[in-house]
């Protein structure tokens, strides 16, 4: 062996070594960075649900053949790991930390807001339904409910996500727009007397009202919602399995319109998925991270789709799902709707699937 081959052979070893120092290195970093936070949230396609096996109607019947879906996203705090990868995958987004959870909310804050907005939108897919099918249904105005409370403002510190504001100063306040009324009388300093319930219990209590962000009114600070309670002929029993938000209002109201409906197998055979809030007059809403949406279904063999057409241009949700759809090459049709009447519409156009 000669001079020349020797000092190679003796610097192999050196040069391994610091090869797998510089792998060791790499795997601890690529450890931590799953423990470093960011202020951001994470959301990638989640899955397709279907609604037959969670949504059962009283002497209702359902679909044998096709199905409806409600469609998710799934959404996680951001760490490292996840910022870096959603910087590089065309499947998973950023959204800040503050369009997800109010500041001063907490994960429990944040989960109760998305069950008690989920508990709202089945109560309205009900009352929508079954007018649909020509049952009579009784709404009720309870109150305003307590959807986000902003931090360092009078609410935050007595109001919670759920309670429900009934009265200022001895006034009702049966929806929104009377506590927004009856609170643009006052001015900064002035107290009022909020009297509310939660889970049940009426109590009351004395804010002082302050001025708003961003807003030349003054308020106690909540994100308010309409309460109302709706009574149906029928029982309906809705598992939604932990599901929170008020996006799968449509598909929810057409599943249950369908078991209503018994005359009419409204799926035709095909498996339906969708999104978009539900109004009790029957419009649909706008949703976010609808792209997230179209994957998840076309993952699951949905074959119809149905997005909120919300606005007359490219804005819409039914223009980004459209793209979407296109980006992914996907077959299944993606139909706008405005309410409700126009996925019944589009359905009962539709040919049986194996006719």
């Amino acid at each position: 062996m000669s001079e020349n081959q020797l000092y190679a052979h003796k610097r192999r070893p050196k040069g391994r070594r610091g090869f797998s120092w510089t792998l060791a290195l790499v795997s601890i970093l690529l450890g931590l960075s799953f423990f470093i936070p960011t202020n951001y949230y994470v959301t990638r396609p989640g899955s397709a649900i279907e609604l037959g096996p969670m949504i059962n109607v009283e002497g209702g019947k359902k679909d044998e053949t096709g199905s409806f879906m409600l469609t998710t996203v799934r959404m996680g705090e951001a760490n490292l790991a996840w910022y870096v990868y959603a910087h590089v995958a065309s499947d998973a987004e950023l959204m800040p930390k503050e369009l997800v959870v109010s500041k001063g909310e907490n994960s429990e804050d944040f989960v109760r807001r998305e069950q008690a907005v989920m508990d709202n939108s089945q109560k309205i897919a009900e009352a929508v339904a079954f007018r649909l099918a020509g049952y009579d249904v009784k709404v009720e105005k309870q109150g305003v409910w307590v959807m986000g409370t902003l931090e360092g403002l009078p609410a935050k510190q007595v109001l919670k996500i759920g309670d429900v504001i009934t009265s200022v100063d001895g006034a009702r306040t049966t929806e929104a727009k009377d506590l927004l009324q009856a609170l643009a009388k006052k001015s900064a300093g002035d107290q009022v007397e909020i009297t509310y319930l939660r889970d049940g219990q009426e109590a009351k209590t004395m804010l002082t009202l302050v001025p708003l962000p961003e807003s030349k009114s003054v308020g106690i600070g909540v994100r308010p919602d309409n309460k109302q309670s709706i009574t149906i002929p029928k029982a309906v029993t809705i598992a939604s399995q932990g599901i929170g938000g008020p996006s799968a209002g449509l598909m929810m109201t057409l599943e249950i319109y369908d078991q209503l409906d018994t005359s009419v197998d409204l799926t035709k055979g095909y498996k339906i998925a969708g999104t978009g809030t539900i109004s009790l007059d029957g419009t649909v809403g706008r949703i976010g991270g609808i792209n997230h949406k179209v994957i998840a279904a076309d993952n699951a063999g949905a074959e119809i789709f149905f997005a909120p057409q919300d606005t007359p241009d490219a804005t819409s949700n039914y223009e980004e799902a459209l793209a979407t759809a296109k980006r992914i090459k996907t077959n299944m049709k993606v139909v706008p709707v405005k309410n409700v009447g126009d996925a019944v519409s589009y359905l009962n156009s539709q040919k049986p699937k194996n006719s």
